[in-house]
């Protein structure tokens, strides 16, 4: 695919004292014309606009949001741009039509699976098997082009439109521009029990549809255990108070003996204690060779993470990295800080709550 082709000029324009405007003009490249009804929204909220006759575009939000801007207009190459709380006035961009052919995955009748077998995969994989996620119903499925890898052993998605998704249980609807789907087996086989990995990724908008009030407790269930809620929990340091229990290795630990939290601008930076996580054994002894020196063993830590000690509530974190962020929203990077399992890996798209959903006891 083509590589982005964006123009960031700097326009007049101010932004409220009191809230963070995000505004700007929306173009077509080859005509330099306005693009009316270009769809543009934070990645992960429910701010949301679309653009005037003007091609113009305004959104308001109460705080700056780690998160991309997405610019979508049909016929036109989605458009993603970084950290757009950097520009402190408005952005021009231009878009370039869209030249991706869709003939490019040829899907044939050697499939060693129906394309219902493979979207029933491709529907718990991405919306996931809960309450909420079995609630959930994709409203354009004809759009979407499911494919088997052999070569690979993959599943593979992908969707030249939005996939339009109606939570009816958090009573949210979601438009998520998938940008990668992969579920991975060690065979062929669609199996779970012969599955390696499942990876999916994309940028997603949120309608709120719910009458006011009557979501609320549903929502508070699916925030309550979530990842987000253990970051702020980490954020925070309020372990005893949100419920939340550590074990290392099986047996009860302090937070505070394994995360360290500082303040690092709009974020907090958690740094891992390397001693501690590193568990360090005797070196291993050679029989009828002393004089060889080896390095100790080292062995990663089990983490496991308990909520209201209910064991369905019970996940697994592999840590990657010895430090890592999380901002206001409960939001960390980088992404690939962490691995879960046990019932945090178990959450999907059909869990989802938008990134500026604020949880009130």
């Amino acid at each position: 695919m083509k590589k982005w082709l964006v123009y960031l000029l700097l326009l007049s324009g101010s932004i409220n004292a009191q809230v963070q405007v995000l505004s700007g003009y929306i173009y077509d490249e080859a005509e330099k014309k306005p693009l009316e009804g270009a769809y543009v929204y934070l990645d992960g909220t429910t701010f949301s606009s679309g653009t005037d006759a003007r091609g113009f575009f305004r959104i308001s939000v109460p705080h700056t949001y780690n998160t991309q801007l997405v610019i979508s207009y049909v016929g036109f190459e989605t458009m993603r741009v970084n950290n757009p709380f950097q520009y402190n006035k408005s952005i021009k961009v231009f878009l370039r039509e869209d030249a991706t052919e869709l003939d490019e995955v040829v899907i044939t009748n050697r499939s060693p699976f129906t394309r219902r077998q493979m979207l029933r995969v491709f529907r718990e994989q991405f919306l996931g098997r809960s309450k909420a996620g079995r609630s959930c119903k994709i409203e354009n499925e004809d759009d979407i082009y499911v494919y088997y890898d052999e070569s690979t052993y993959t599943l593979k998605a992908r969707c030249n439109k939005p996939i339009r998704v109606l939570n009816k249980e958090l009573e949210y609807k979601l438009a998520f521009d998938l940008m990668g789907f992969e579920v991975t087996y060690s065979t062929t086989s669609l199996d779970e029990n012969r599955m390696r990995k499942s990876f999916f990724a994309g940028t997603t908008s949120f309608t709120d549809v719910a009458l006011k009030g009557f979501a609320d407790k549903k929502r508070k269930k699916a925030y309550v255990g979530s990842v987000v809620h253990l970051m702020q929990t980490i954020s925070e340091g309020d372990w005893e108070k949100q419920k939340f229990s550590l074990y290392i290795d099986r047996l009860p630990a302090n937070p505070q003996d394994y995360f360290s939290v500082s303040d690092s601008l709009n974020y907090k930076k958690v740094t891992l204690n390397d001693s501690l996580i590193n568990a360090t054994h005797p070196a291993p002894k050679i029989e009828g060779i002393s004089n060889i020196k080896l390095p100790p063993a080292y062995k990663k830590l089990d983490f496991t993470i308990l909520h209201n000690m209910d064991t369905r509530m019970q996940s697994a974190i592999n840590f990657e990295r010895p430090t890592f962020y999380i901002d206001r929203n409960g939001l960390f990077f980088p992404l690939d800080a962490m691995l879960f399992k046990g019932y945090m890996g178990t959450l999907k798209a059909g869990d989802l709550l938008p990134t500026d959903y604020v949880y009130t006891p």
